[in-house]
This record gives C-alpha cells, sequence and structure tokens, in this order.
C-alpha cells in the first residue's frame, strides 16, 4: 500500500482498476462454472438411452423405424419441484452473477481508490480551505506523498506561505501609514500654528502704532514661508505615496556599462556641488537584470544627503557578488548618531540642524514701551522663534532609498566608518543573465 499512495493518481487508477477486472473475472468464471456444472448434474440425472430402433421399407419411397423402450416409460423425464427451482436459479445466476461480481468491483475498486489516493489530501485541503476563510494563517498541510495531489498541497502550502508574507507585508504597510498620519500630523501643526499665531496677531493690532509698515510685511513674509513649508510637505507626502504604488521597470544591463554611467553623473554633481567624489569598483562582466532608475536615484539621493554633511570627501565603492549589486558611500562628516541609525530611513524624519535651534530676540525690551506694547512685542518674538525652529529638512531622501531598495529586494543599512564619517550601504537584487 506504501507504494501504491507514492504512485501518480493515473498509475494507481490503472492498477486498481486492472487487479479489479482480473478478479471480477475469476470470480464471474468460479461462479458461472459452478452453476452450470450444478444444472449439468441434476439435467444428466434424467437423461436415458432408447434401444435399438428397426428400420423397414415401407414401399413408396417410405421408411418405418421401430423402436421400443427399456421399459421404464416417461418416469425418468419427470423432474421433482426442487430440482426444477434449482435449474431455474443456477440458470438466472449463470446471468446475474458476472454483472453483479462487476458492480461490486467498481463499487470496490472506488472507494479503495478513494481511501487510498483521495481521501487524507482532499481532507488536508478542505481543513485548509476552513481555516482561510476563518482568516487563520496559523496552519501546516503536511502531505509528502510524491503524486498530484501531493503536488496540489504543497502547491497549497506555498499559497499559504505566500498569504502569510502578503498579510505581514500589509500589515506593516498599515503600521507605515498610521506613523505617516502620526508624522504629518505632528510636522504639521507648527507652521499651521506659525501662520494662526500671526494671522490673530495681525487681527489684534491691526491700527496700532506697534504695527508699523515694515513689521506687516516682515509677518507677511513668515506667513508666506509657512504656506510654502506646507506646500513643500504636502509635496512630499505625495512623493511617497508614489513611490510606494510604482512599479519598477527591469531591464538587462552591463554591469561594465552601468559602471561608466555611474561614474559620469558622480563626476557632474562633485563639479557642481565643489566636493570630491571618489568612485571604486570592481564590477564583473555580466549582464543582470536591473532596474537603473531605482539604483540611480537611491545613489543620488544618499550622494545629496551625504553633500549636505560631508566636509570636503566622499567615498562611493560599488560591487557585486550574486546575486546582490552593493552600493556604499562614505562621507567625512560628523557620522550618524544612533538615534538617527535607527530612525533616519523613517518617514519625514528630521535630524537636528548643526548650531541649534535657537535664536537670539532681535529686539530688546524697553522699558519705554507700555505693558500692551510689550506684550505685543513678545508674542510677535515667540512665534518668530516657533517659525525659526520649523526651519529643518523634509526627512525623505533615505526614506526614498528604503522604499526602491525594498521594492528591488534589497535593504538599506546605515552606520558609521572606523575612521569616522556616516556610511550608508545599500544591497540591490538582481538576476544574472549570462556571464560573458
Amino acid at each position: 500500500m506504501g507504494k501504491l499512495k507514492d504512485m501518480t493518481l493515473k498509475k494507481a487508477f490503472y492498477l486498481i482498476v486492472s487487479v479489479t477486472v482480473v478478479i471480477v473475472l475469476f470470480l464471474s468464471a468460479a461462479s458461472v462454472r459452478a452453476c452450470s456444472r450444478l444444472h449439468d448434474q441434476i439435467t444428466l440425472s434424467h437423461a436415458f438411452m432408447m434401444d435399438a430402433a428397426v428400420v423397414d421399407y415401407g414401399g413408396s419411397g417410405y421408411y418405418i423405424m421401430d423402436a421400443e423402450t427399456n421399459g421404464t416409460g416417461d418416469s425418468l423425464m419427470e423432474f421433482t419441484g426442487r430440482e426444477l427451482w434449482i435449474c431455474r436459479i443456477t440458470e438466472i445466476l449463470i446471468v446475474l452473477l458476472p454483472v453483479l461480481f462487476s458492480v461490486l468491483g467498481i463499487v470496490c475498486a472506488g472507494t479503495y481508490f478513494y481511501h487510498v489516493k483521495l481521501k487524507d489530501p482532499l481532507a488536508a485541503l478542505k481543513q485548509g480551505i476552513s481555516h482561510i476563510a476563518d482568516n487563520d494563517l496559523d496552519f501546516t498541510i503536511d502531505y509528502g506523498k510524491q503524486d498530484e495531489l501531493g503536488e496540489l498541497c504543497r502547491a497549497f502550502e506555498t499559497m499559504r506561505g505566500e498569504l502569510v508574507k502578503n498579510n505581514r507585508y500589509m500589515w506593516g504597510l498599515v503600521e507605515e501609514r498610521k506613523r505617516i498620519n502620526a508624522s504629518i500630523a505632528h510636522d504639521l501643526r507648527t507652521p499651521i500654528t506659525v501662520i494662526k499665531g500671526y494671522s490673530e496677531y495681525l487681527d489684534r493690532n491691526a491700527g496700532k502704532e506697534t504695527l508699523t509698515g515694515d513689521g506687516t510685511r516682515e509677518i507677511a513674509g513668515y506667513i508666506n514661508q509657512a504656506a510654502v513649508r506646507l506646500e513643500e510637505y504636502a509635496d512630499s507626502v505625495r512623493e511617497v505615496q508614489a513611490l510606494e504604488d510604482m512599479h519598477l521597470e527591469y531591464g538587462e544591463v552591463l554591469l561594465g556599462s552601468f559602471l561608466e554611467e555611474m561614474r559620469a553623473q558622480l563626476s557632474v554633481i562633485a563639479r557642481q556641488n565643489r566636493k570630491e567624489i571618489c568612485l571604486r569598483a570592481e564590477l564583473p562582466e555580466h549582464t543582470v537584470m536591473l532596474s537603473t532608475v531605482a539604483v540611480f536615484r537611491i545613489m543620488e539621493n544618499i550622494v545629496d544627503n551625504s553633500l549636505r554633511f560631508c566636509r570636503e570627501r566622499i567615498d562611493v565603492e560599488v560591487s557585486f557578488a550574486a546575486p546582490f549589486l552593493t552600493v556604499t558611500i562614505t562621507d567625512d562628516g560628523r557620522g550618524f548618531s544612533e538615534k538617527e541609525r535607527v530612525e533616519a530611513t523613517d518617514y519625514f524624519y528630521k535630524g537636528k540642524m548643526e548650531g541649534g535651534h535657537s535664536m537670539e530676540r532681535g529686539h530688546s525690551m524697553e522699558s519705554g514701551h507700555s505693558m500692551e506694547e510689550k506684550h505685543s512685542m513678545e508674542e510677535k518674538h515667540s512665534m518668530e522663534e516657533k517659525h525659526s525652529v520649523e526651519k529643518k529638512h523634509f526627512g525623505i531622501g533615505l526614506t526614498i532609498c528604503r522604499i526602491l531598495a525594498q521594492k528591488h529586494g534589497g535593504v538599506i543599512l546605515l552606520d558609521n566608518a572606523p575612521e569616522g564619517g556616516a556610511r550608508v550601504t545599500v544591497k540591490i537584487k538582481t538576476e544574472e543573465i549570462s556571464p560573458l
């Protein structure tokens, strides 16, 4: 039975049917022979032999046969009621038993085939479907037979694993959406507060001597800057969401040509920013499937981020170890803090600007001003401080890199170089086409 369970459905079906046919034929032949023998025994026991007959010529072309019986008469031709009943039964059984054995053979073969080949895998699949219908993916289908249903169960298990991955991914997206919403709510509060505060300040001091023309223009400028910040933030949110929905387009890329294109772009960036960018790479002459748009955008965002913090030099190192293309970018700046190493790739993370955010007040509280004037001036200075705190860079550069790297089957890692400076390592998964 063990070998039968490991057979394919087709082979097992043919084997069971063949064995069933042989058994049915054997039983049919045996039963027909037994019934025929019983029937012959009864009928032959009533057989008799006539005496010799004398044939005489009667003339006109006719012959006369004169035979005499043995004196027993017609008694030997008579059957008892039981014998007649048995004869009729055997005649019926000779026809009926082969049909009956055929039907029983079909039923037994089908039942045996179901229990041996279909029952366990169908029960496992039915149970799996029930779990999935109840949104329960914490189960496994363990059916290791090497037949078509075994392959179906393994495919079902693969599907379950993919559903688990997709569910985790979707839950991750939900959590990321929550973090985005929390970040949006937090970061929009400051420019909105600035706009609201200055508008209330203008409303309360309209027509008063404390509100001069220069002061009004200055406040209008602050409001305009806060509005611009809101617009920039909305654009950043749309950009991140567009990246999450973007589908990468892959193409065949020769790594040597890819390196030359990267070298040319880095050279342009270095001239524009008057910084030294050193590229080191040893790439084999392989052709791989790669999204060059995604890779170059990752590289450009990291280099742009490094340019804001480096002093003089940025080192870019590119290597390939199948299936990963690795790009490491190191600057000679202050490096990442522990918090930045953990959170810098999160949505809209903003690091502290060097020198802090505090600013000295540009106006003194002269004793000659009234209490109302002093209050208005203090309120204005307070809003100026809030406005100055808002002047921070939206942290979506590394977020974009993380999203694109993950879409390309890779990761992004942040750490500091041993000699100092920030180091960002991006691993991009590729598919090798053919080595040249």
